[in-house]
């Protein structure tokens, strides 16, 4: 009877405790009204190796990652952006062996989510006012080449099972990506993305 009692509290505690665990809950809430401005010039010669640049202007930025059997009850995130963000990158790269990649990128609302299990999602995301990334490069005698300006208002990413998922974006602003480059002299491929988007859900993993 004893060792019946133990076991049956054991298996009561650990019931207690996965329910405990299922009725967490994360809240994300994000507002900003100022103005996010990153700003890179950048002359680069001779390199013997890749070469990677980077200017990103972002306003709010959220990230939860759970681990192996991890779960919440319920999750939910706000961003509010009513400011101004804006990336410029200007880059003049020569002589460079191997590959260059080069980025401009200027974000309102930004969220990811991974984990294996989530009762309820709740995303909202708000943007008033224009993000602009603008990238101006001249790229001569170099590998591979890969450039990217990219503007975006409101951007969601899930990758989680769940019971209930709710998004909400509403962009009200101007979204700018802007592209000048030259290149020639180049040993590998050449890619060149601009990209404006106003409101982006992604969602896998259920």
């Amino acid at each position: 009877m004893k060792t019946t009692a133990s076991i049956l509290a054991i298996a009561l505690c650990l019931a207690a405790s996965a329910g405990a665990a299922q009725a967490q809950s994360l809240d994300n809430n994000q507002r900003n009204n100022a103005t996010i401005k990153a700003t890179l010039n950048a002359t680069i010669s001779g390199v013997s190796d890749d070469v990677a640049v980077t200017s990103a202007a972002i306003a709010n930025s959220f990230s939860a990652t759970g681990g192996t059997g991890s779960s919440l009850a319920t999750l939910n995130n706000y961003q509010n952006f009513w400011g101004d963000a804006r990336s410029d990158l200007s880059a003049s790269i020569s002589n460079v062996v191997d590959d260059v990649s080069v980025t401009s990128a200027a974000i309102a609302n930004s969220a990811t989510i991974e984990g294996d299990w989530v009762g309820v999602i709740n995303n909202t995301q708000l943007a008033g006012y224009d993000p602009t990334s603008t990238l101006n490069a001249t790229l001569v005698n170099v590998g591979d080449v890969a450039m990217t300006s990219a503007a975006l208002s409101n951007s969601a990413s899930i990758d989680a099972d769940f019971g209930r998922l709710a998004s909400f974006q509403a962009n009200n602003a101007g979204v700018y990506g802007n592209m000048n480059a030259t290149v020639r002299d180049v040993r590998g491929s050449v890619t060149a993305t601009t990209a404006a988007i106003g409101n982006s859900l992604s969602v896998t993993g259920f």
